[in-house]
């Protein structure tokens, strides 16, 4: 029996092998010939001549009398001007005078790309969407060229541009809807087609136009003014030049040859800055100006002398002006530059495919669930099923008398009689009287970054930090405001969508704020995973001037700069408190309407929020728990009010790394998929973030709910990120990027103002770590016999007096005196 099998797959597995090969080849050869028939109609309509004999007079029922040899078929084949003939003239003929004019163009570019499309085996169906917008549009073209022979007349605009149907189309509309109403549904049916094809953002669209027409209203004001400055200056200088005439010719000659002869000339010179002093300025020279002439008894000479100690005293006034302190002159005219908002165009259009799920696969679906409880005795009174993009949501109402526990007993059986990668009860839905099952769909569609920006409810949101998480299971876009969060905590294992999440959050920011609103603080432990952001250095991102990167990569950079950021806290605390303030909102409000007055010790300047985005936790835990936990915990208390908010991720969401002090001041938290429900419990506080099916589906528990949501976060890809970044960091940003203060310039300040009192174990602990060459906190606390703050204490004075150098994580500090005759001279000195 085995060998008369083999032998008939032997004989059979060639024929199938022909078969298709001989189907793939005549697949290749159809799509030669569409490419060929594409190419030969797009040169007959390019050499379309309308004044052909050939094509005038020549029918497709004709062109069989060439072979029979009729002269006068002959003739006009021989004076054809069309680059394919007879036959081409016939073709461009008919094609553009009996269908839809020169848009019957589209014709040949469709049948090529369908034909290359069959040659390289491609998929159809973005072919078969684009031939449809080609052809809609192409007839709205064909439309619209009829409805302008009707309103200009078939003398101006001949019938190819509109072809027969385009004429009879045009017709039917202004018999309807008048010629002006046919005109204004043809140009709103161009206009939707336009949005649709390319996705266009009418909403970015009316704001580019405004901020248009508002530089060329502020160019036009600018000039109209310039200019009747100049014409009063030229008045000025001509009632000046006629007052010395008149004076000239009054006064006695013999005198006034000498005196006067040059004030024309110098009076205009002298009057001409006058017109661009500042408004008080100019105020105070012109009652001095008056003054003047108002004692007549005065000479033409003194009235000169007094004209130019008023000039002396307004350049005196004018350099005082210029050398006001900088803070405070900063504070009053900030630094504005020209900001192009980034558009959505600069990110995918969405995907082509199945994003609605089949109804058959729901209906199915929903009966086998009914049948899996019924079969344990559990009664439904109802299914209804609401489908989202990843996941559907089944929502079960019990008949009277079934316990709840029983139908969340019963979820294994249920993933197993659905074969579902993994199903989620909610056991009741929040505000329902129901039960909700979510089931995986066999077919997940991509939540793009574009869809849910471009969504009205993301750009019509009033947060003060928008985030476009994603969208619900229902397929709703879910938006939320970081500002009243006011921090989130973000945990998932790897691959699980944690860094994608991130840059969205980055990226809704930033397609909505101006860099004067926003700035970022980005420690990137993983070197590449934020390293695109390095381009909005003199945009959005504030730096650390004891640091020489832009995006914090080390444990030492990290621990500096979130100790700046607490120290511009505390700045930011001092400023609302001098301006008698409890948030950012009113400090700002009160700053725009120019109610804050400046003082010596502070110059009040509008407040950015500043965000610091940590984007792996756990490396920074390992190397530096200490360091960093006690500014993360700090921050997270206190800055919410002064507009610093923190966004911490983690891949390992365990209780050394979340630990309770940063864990209670995160109410807001965004749970990927976990490997464990130790995990899910550790980030949520309850199971779930282990049932989830990774790829960006999440559970977002928002500040102040008991309950997760879950989302299927929005995805954006590392060329959108690169597009983004370039549209930002090629733009005009400012001089000098935004700065946090220096830790180290602080210290140095306080040991100034402290007289030098240092600790009294100080000598002996700088010879010990100079004897054992080994700057570690435990070396003090072993032979001197000192706590840990204590001896941590003496290591920072040791720091601050070059002893010992900075804070390198687990590491000892390392010692930079080696010889003890050098520290001698140090602690003499």
């Amino acid at each position: 029996m085995t060998p008369t099998v083999r032998a008939r797959n032997e004989v059979v597995a060639p024929k199938r092998g022909t078969s298709r090969g001989s189907s793939e080849r005549r697949q290749s050869i159809l799509a030669l010939l569409l490419m060929a028939v594409a190419l030969l109609i797009f040169l007959a309509l390019v050499s379309y001549d309308p004044g052909d004999e050939a094509s005038a007079d020549v029918h497709f029922s004709d062109l069989g009398k060439v072979f029979s040899g009729d002269p006068q078929v002959q003739a006009k084949a021989d004076t054809a001007h069309n680059w394919l003939g007879l036959v081409g003239a016939v073709i461009s003929d008919f094609l553009i005078k009996s269908t839809i004019g020169y848009s019957i163009f589209f014709l040949p570019v469709v049948l090529m790309l369908f034909g290359w499309t069959l040659l390289r085996r491609g998929d159809f169906s973005r072919l078969f969407v684009i031939a449809n917008y080609s052809l809609i549009s192409a007839l709205l073209l064909s439309c619209s060229f009829g409805m302008m022979r009707l309103i200009f007349g078939q003398e101006d605009i001949s019938m190819p541009w509109s072809g027969v149907v385009g004429d009879f189309l045009a017709t039917i509309l202004a018999q309807l809807l008048g010629r002006a109403g046919g005109s204004i549904l043809l140009f709103t049916a161009m206009l939707s087609i336009a949005v649709l094809v390319v996705d266009l953002d009418l909403h970015q669209t009316a704001e580019r136009l405004k901020m248009l027409t508002l530089k060329f209203m502020d160019w036009l004001s600018r000039k109209r003014h310039a200019w009747q400055e100049a014409r009063l200056a030229r008045q000025e200088q001509k009632e000046s030049f006629e007052a010395e005439q008149e004076s000239f010719e009054q006064a006695p000659k013999p005198k006034s040859v000498v005196r006067i002869a040059k004030p024309p000339q110098e009076e205009p010179l002298a009057r001409k800055p006058e017109i661009r002093q500042p408004a008080p300025i100019t105020m105070k020279e012109d009652a001095e100006t008056e003054e003047a002439e108002r004692i007549p008894h005065l000479s033409s000479e003194r009235q000169k002398e007094m004209r130019l100690e008023i000039e002396k005293k307004v350049h005196e006034e004018e350099v005082n002006f210029d050398e006001r302190p900088s803070a405070v002159r900063e504070a009053s005219v900030p630094e504005e530059i020209d900001y192009v908002f980034p558009s959505v165009e600069l990110l995918d259009p969405p995907r082509p495919g199945k994003e609605d799920v089949d109804d058959d696969e729901l209906k199915a679906n929903a009966a086998l669930l009914r049948d899996t409880l019924a079969q344990f005795d559990v009664e439904v009174e109802s299914v209804s099923v609401t489908p989202g993009p990843v996941v559907t949501l089944y929502e079960l109402v019990p008949a009277i008398g079934v316990k709840i526990s029983r139908i969340v007993s019963l979820e294994n059986d249920i993933a197993l009689k659905l074969a579902a990668k993994g199903i989620r009860i909610m056991a009741p839905i929040p505000g329902k009287s129901a039960v909700g099952v979510e089931i995986p769909n066999n077919n997940r569609a991509l939540v793009t970054i574009r869809s849910v920006i471009n969504s009205a409810k993301f750009r019509d949101t009033p947060a003060h930090l928008p985030l476009a998480l994603g969208k619900t299971v229902a397929g709703e876009v879910y938006a939320d405001d970081l500002s009243k969060m006011p921090h989130l905590l973000i945990a998932g294992s790897t691959g699980s969508g944690k860094s994608v999440g991130i840059n969205t959050i980055l990226a809704s920011l930033l397609f909505r704020l101006h860099p004067s609103d926003l700035k970022l603080v980005i420690i990137d432990p993983k070197k590449i995973e934020l390293a695109q952001y390095a381009k909005l250095k003199n945009h959005f991102l504030a730096v650390s001037p004891d640091t020489d990167e832009d995006i914090i990569t080390t444990p030492r950079n990290a621990v500096l700069a979130l100790k700046g950021v607490e120290y511009e806290m505390e700045k930011r605390y001092d400023r609302l408190a001098a301006a008698g303030v409890r948030n950012i909102v009113d400090y700002n409000d009160r700053f725009k309407a120019g109610r804050l007055k400046n003082t010596e010790a502070i110059a009040h300047a509008k407040m950015a929020y500043l965000l610091v985005i940590i984007d792996e936790l756990a490396d920074l835990m390992i190397t530096a728990a200490r360091e960093v936990e006690e500014p993360i915990a700090r921050l997270a208390q206190l800055a919410r009010a002064v507009g610093i908010h923190l966004i911490v991720a983690t891949q390992r969401p365990s209780v050394d790394v979340i630990t309770g002090v940063i864990k209670a001041n995160f109410p807001a938290r965004m749970a990927y998929q976990v490997a464990s429900k130790t995990d899910s419990r550790t980030i949520l506080d309850m199971n779930g973030a282990e049932q989830l099916l990774g790829n960006g589906d999440m559970l977002y528990l928002p500040s102040g709910s008991p309950k997760p949501v879950r989302l299927q976060n929005s995805f954006i890809s590392t060329d959108e990120v690169d597009a983004l970044m370039d549209h930002i960091g090629k733009q005009q940003g400012y001089s000098k990027p935004f700065t946090l203060p220096s830790i180290v310039e602080k210290k140095r300040n306080a040991e100034g103002q402290g007289g030098g009192d240092r600790d009294e174990l100080f000598d002996e602990a700088a010879r010990l770590i100079v004897r054992h060459q080994q700057g570690s906190v435990s070396l003090l606390q072993r032979r001197l016999k000192v706590g840990y703050s204590r001896a941590a204490r003496l290591v920072d004075e040791l720091e601050a007096a070059g002893i010992v150098g900075p804070f390198d994580g687990s590491k000892a500090r390392e010692v930079l005196v080696e010889r003890e005759e050098d520290l001698e001279a140090i602690l003499n000195g």
